[in-house]
């Protein structure tokens, strides 16, 4: 928790866009590592604890778990997309100034990648949930 709180604190500490993307960044790399430890836990305890992973196993199909779900995907594709920005900016260092046009091009692509996997994600928890 306290890396978040860095995160947050260090990141309002310079304005503008490219600080918001930065701290959206980082902290969805954090919501994605936070998944894959409950995930990598959760499926040892199949072997470990069988009683324990059946129970965390019915837990996830709870609603909360169900928005978990759709937000973690939002994670994946922004970091994703985001990610990808970086690395062509990295390797082409002229293209830092077209760094805007880049910024819009992700998120773009985030919103257009991310925006119809979550609308059926989330008609499938719906029907799964209403059953």
């Amino acid at each position: 928790m306290e890396g978040l709180m860095t995160i947050i604190k260090e990141g309002w500490r310079y304005k503008g866009a490219g600080n918001i993307m930065w701290m959206a960044h980082r902290i969805s790399g954090l919501g994605i590592m936070f998944f894959l430890v409950l995930h990598v836990f959760g499926m040892s305890m199949s072997f470990f604890n069988p009683q324990l992973h059946h129970i965390m196993l019915e837990t996830y199909k709870t609603p909360l778990f169900a928005v978990g779900e759709l937000f973690l995907a939002a994670c994946l594709v922004f970091h994703a997309m985001n990610g990808t920005r970086i690395a062509l900016l990295e390797l082409r260092p002229q293209w830092w100034l077209q760094q805007k046009k880049a910024t819009q091009y992700s998120l773009l692509a985030a919103v257009v990648i991310g925006l119809p996997m979550i609308v059926i994600m989330a008609m499938a928890s719906i029907s799964h949930l209403v059953k």
